[in-house]
């Protein structure tokens, strides 16, 4: 069976990850699996035995790009992610003249309602108005959590359960390795050290955790990722730079959660939080805001602790208290690697119909 994946882009936040992992999952399951990206260069390298196709930047030329490839390989399964790939690729599946013999499947992984509410782009959007139009078209339609599912269903006015839930593949063989590799840095020797996750952009709402963590005087907080609010996340840290650390993107971040004594998620939407079953995964203690959507379907009872959204004050006392007691991390390490490439891949494909 051949299956092409494309999530526009790897670099960067979950999706890629994502992609990636389905991606080593297929190829190891004997599958030819191309990789179409509508970007030239990435920080990150496709699995062994995967096809990488650069379609081009510029939308028009990768839809046409993209049609030549499939009109040429003719896959089985095409699953795109992203609102504005999920069009693109529609468009090239109908421009290629393929037929129900290619079965298109969509995948949605952000909060939509949230995102449009807060400050969507003009590409947004427009993806979004072309969504509406063309959703009923897709082969296939799939989220990453019920949160997401739902919000989709509602806004397309889909009947329910149109949208299946197929939870994001955090956990590869080579991702639990990945998970084993020793202190990145001299911190973890130290005082307990707080780790977050993600672009430093609005969405995650660094500035909440950053003012719950000011009271933490015996902690130390990291920050991994890169974004558009550097620069006044800096500002903010003014008085705490020697306990706080932003070094942008790192290689490995499940070495830093391995280690950290509490990780924090402080978005305001979330689609399905990768970072959160990672830090599971890796053992460590959670504090969760309860944000729409994911949070709540991955911190059940007795794994984490959930938040109001933008209250420092209550994040601030569930950090505290996580420290205090971090728990058992063996019911978090189990809860969290159900969430594998293995159990996803075979839910994609039962939801293109080769199941």
């Amino acid at each position: 069976m051949r299956i092409c994946l494309s999530p526009g882009t790897i670099g960067g936040g979950g999706i890629g990850i994502v992609m990636l992992n389905l991606a080593e999952e297929f190829v190891r399951r004997g599958h030819e699996v191309d990789l179409l990206l509508l970007e030239e260069e990435t920080d990150r390298e496709a699995p062994p035995g995967v096809t990488v196709v650069h379609l081009g930047r510029r939308a028009r030329s990768g839809i046409v790009n993209a049609a030549r490839h499939l009109r040429r390989t003719r896959p089985d399964i095409l699953i795109s992610a992203r609102d504005y790939v999920n069009v693109a690729m529609m468009a090239a599946h109908r421009l290629a003249r393929l037929g129900p013999a290619t079965r298109l499947v969509w995948s949605f992984h952000t909060h939509r309602g949230s995102q449009l509410a807060g400050v969507p782009r003009r590409a947004d959007i427009l993806a979004d108005r072309l969504t509406r139009l063309l959703v009923g078209r897709a082969d296939a339609l799939v989220a990453v959590s019920a949160g997401v599912a739902r919000d989709i269903e509602a806004a397309f006015a889909l009947p329910e359960g149109r949208v299946a839930v197929i939870e994001n593949p955090v956990w590869t063989p080579a991702r639990r390795r990945l998970a084993e590799a020793s202190a990145p840095h001299e911190w973890f020797a130290k005082r307990p050290v707080v780790v977050a996750v993600g672009r430093l952009t609005a969405q995650k709402d660094f500035p909440t955790l950053l003012k719950a963590f000011r009271p933490l005087t015996d902690a130390r907080l990291v920050i991994l990722g890169e974004g558009e609010d550097r620069l006044a996340l800096e500002a903010q840290i003014a008085g705490m730079e020697d306990r706080v650390l932003m070094p942008g993107h790192v290689e490995n971040p499940l070495a830093w959660l391995s280690h950290a004594d509490l990780f924090v998620l402080s978005s305001r939407w979330e689609g399905f939080p990768l970072s959160l079953v990672e830090a599971l995964g890796c053992g460590c203690p959670v504090v969760s805001t309860d944000c729409p959507s994911g949070p709540s379907e991955i911190v059940t009872p007795g794994l984490g602790r959930l938040v109001p959204v933008g209250d420092a004050a209550a994040m601030s006392r569930a950090m505290a208290d996580a420290l205090r007691d971090p728990g058992d991390p063996a019911p978090r390490r189990a809860a969290a690697l159900r969430f594998d490439a293995e159990r996803a891949a075979d839910l994609y494909l039962k939801a293109a119909g080769h199941g």
